[in-house]
């Protein structure tokens, strides 16, 4: 079966910079941020497609900065590092949404992840 997953690795900051926080994409997840602090999602499909850009995000407490591919390149599939910027204080959920092909199971996932800016 070939669908979309997500890297599971626990949430950190950035060893270069107490401003971002990076987390390797868990669904259903809670993430807390400052004003002005940087968030840095990466995501990681198994098969064809990859998570549309922009995501969707449901209050402007948090800012779509940009997406980019993760170098070297997995045979898997394709790894994007989605950053975005906390705005104002309040509560956004940033949902992706799978390409893939109408033939893989995984076409259509929806990955969501909550935001908290204080």
């Amino acid at each position: 079966m070939r669908i979309p997953y997500l890297l599971s690795a626990a949430t950190g900051l950035a060893a270069c910079s107490n401003d971002v926080l990076g987390a390797n994409g868990i669904p259903s997840r809670t993430l807390s941020l400052n004003v002005g602090q940087t968030l840095e999602l990466t995501l990681q499909t198994i098969g064809p497609g990859e998570y549309a850009s922009p995501p969707s995000i449901s209050s402007t407490s948090v800012r779509f900065l940009d997406v980019m591919l993760v170098t070297p390149a997995v045979p898997a599939g394709v790894t994007q590092r989605f950053r975005f910027q906390a705005e104002s204080p309040g509560r956004s959920i940033i949902m992706f949404q799978h390409s893939g092909q109408a033939s893989d199971p995984g076409a259509g996932l929806t990955v969501h992840d909550t935001v908290e800016v204080h």
